[in-house]
């Protein structure tokens, strides 16, 4: 599985949590979800019983009257006369509004032998039994509002102030939600009583001839979501169980699948540091990619900690070997001078002196060969697009007729820091020159695949077969005396290997190949 289709640990993690906080987070989110679905549910019950029982008073106020009109039964408001069926839905959602308690009424009307209040009377009985199994409190108004049949002792006031009641009035069905106040103890949840925070009401204006005869306002508490979950309490205690023995299953594998090859790579380490090969680190397909990550990156750094280690015996040996010589003299010649300072000639002196100059002057170049050096190792940094056919017009520039230039077409772009690209190539020229019996050194530069390819050629004697396998290694030189420091040729293989490319030589009597390759 490659690195990046792998989980990272903040997915696993995230998985965990997510995992963990499922059950109360679904239980938060869904429990105002219950919540609105129980409100709608009690609204289309009481949409049903609103109609029976508005029917039933509207059979009664038709009988009342002179003439008895046989009006088409359900809930028609104008201009629905001629359909056949007409669905009353639910209106209350989610974003219903919880409004206080309602006002007490405020105006009475006597009832009397009015129609109205006598087709009202003939209900009372009916919605007094019909209380005693749905619980729901019931008002049935005139085209007044003013209640005309009850369950309770309203029979005379007028509830038109009422919102719900307005809009009936008005032909439009209506419904709302309103707080529930009560003081009595919460009822036990087998019981038929509700023991909700909210009760529904809903006014179903009745019509008979296209006007408003009355209005029928059903209220009931809504069932609570704990009434409901008790309801279910199998399921849910089913899920529960389940979470109960899925959270822990999840929560182990998950932190099982990050500790593992973390522990894995801790053990490798503790090998490393003991200075043992360690044994190769081999991901689950669940492994986090932070951890494959951070094991390839241990890889490298354990293979370049062992090349950077043997680099650094080998420069500090070379170093010491290189710097010997030219400390030795010097401190030689001050003691020297210190001792016979007095008997020596000023031809002497100055002999002894010109001495110490040359071996401070070799220092000086080995330590800014070691610098140069020093500075390519690492890995390359301040890389940018060079520009190939610029970069030779400096070089013609700098050597001037020493050097003669060739840029091949379709050579590929070039991407690398520019200072290394010019002490690899200013190496390789100043060593041409210098070996070159005087001829103009050849620089082209084409394409060895997708990489550069810079060619340095002179028509010198060549390289002896003595020393051409180590014309790379540091400090060797055939110029000791003429100031070589042995560090040019090694300086170019580092910038090559630096940019994972190579050079290499082809030498022969007619002269001396370099071809280096980024």
């Amino acid at each position: 599985m490659s690195s990046r289709a792998r989980p990272t640990i903040r997915h696993l993690l995230l998985g965990v949590n997510v995992f963990i906080l499922a059950v109360p987070l679904a239980a938060f989110l869904l429990l105002p979800l219950l919540d609105s679905v129980l409100i709608r549910q009690t609204e289309r019950r009481l949409i049903g019983e609103a109609v029976v029982i508005g029917e039933a008073y509207r059979e009664s106020w038709l009988k009342l009257g002179e003439d008895e009109r046989l009006d088409p039964p359900g809930f028609r408001p104008p201009g629905r006369e001629t359909e056949h069926f007409i669905a009353i839905e639910p209106i209350l959602d989610m974003s219903y509004e919880a409004l206080p308690p309602a006002p007490p009424p405020t105006r009475f009307n006597q009832p009397g032998e009015r129609r109205a209040f006598l087709a009202g009377r003939t209900l009372i009985p009916l919605l007094e039994r019909v209380q005693v199994f749905n619980l729901s409190g019931i008002r049935v108004t005139n085209a007044d509002g003013c209640v005309v049949a009850s369950t309770s002792e309203e029979l005379g006031w007028c509830l038109e102030q009422l919102a719900e009641v307005e809009a009936a009035l008005a032909g439009r069905y209506a419904a709302l939600v309103r707080q529930r106040v009560s003081d009595e103890p919460a009822p036990p949840l087998t019981s038929i009583r509700r023991r909700g925070t909210f009760r529904v009401f809903i006014a179903l204006p009745i019509f008979s001839a296209g006007d408003v005869i009355g209005v029928v306002r059903l209220s009931r508490t809504a069932v609570s979501p704990l009434e409901a979950l008790y309801a279910h309490r199998g399921k849910v205690a089913l899920l529960g169980l389940l979470s109960l023995v899925l959270t822990p299953a999840v929560t182990y594998f998950l932190s099982h699948q990050i500790s593992k090859p973390v522990r894995a790579l801790t053990a490798n380490a503790n090998t490393l540091a003991r200075d043992e090969p360690a044994p190769e680190f081999s991901p689950s397909a669940f492994a986090p990619r932070e951890v494959v990550t951070l094991a390839d990156a241990l890889e490298r750094m354990t293979r370049q900690l062992g090349e950077r280690t043997s680099y650094i015996q080998e420069f500090a040996s070379n170093v010491s070997h290189e710097l010997k010589t030219p400390l030795t003299g010097i401190t030689g010649a001050v003691e020297l001078l210190q001792d016979q300072f007095e008997t020596m000639t000023s031809q002497q002196r100055e002999r002894f002196l010109d001495n110490i100059a040359g071996d401070a002057e070799r220092m000086e170049r080995l330590v800014t060969g070691l610098l140069q050096l020093a500075r390519i190792q690492p890995a390359e940094e301040d890389a940018i697009d060079i520009d190939l056919e610029t970069f030779l017009a400096g070089l013609c520039e700098r050597y001037g007729e020493s050097i003669r230039t060739r840029l091949d077409a379709d050579v590929p772009p070039l991407t690398m820091n520019p200072e290394h690209l010019q002490m690899a190539v200013a190496n390789l020229i100043d060593n041409a020159i210098r070996h070159g019996g005087g001829a103009p050194v050849e620089v082209s530069v084409g394409a060895v695949g997708s990489r550069v390819a810079i060619r340095v050629r002179d028509h010198g004697p060549g390289i002896s077969e003595g020393n051409l396998p180590h014309i790379f290694d540091r400090f060797f030189t055939t110029e000791r005396e003429r100031t070589g420091t042995g560090l040019g040729l090694p300086i170019v293989k580092a910038v090559a290997d630096t940019r994972g490319g190579s050079v290499r030589v082809d030498s022969s009597s007619d002269g001396s190949t370099f071809l280096l390759i980024v």
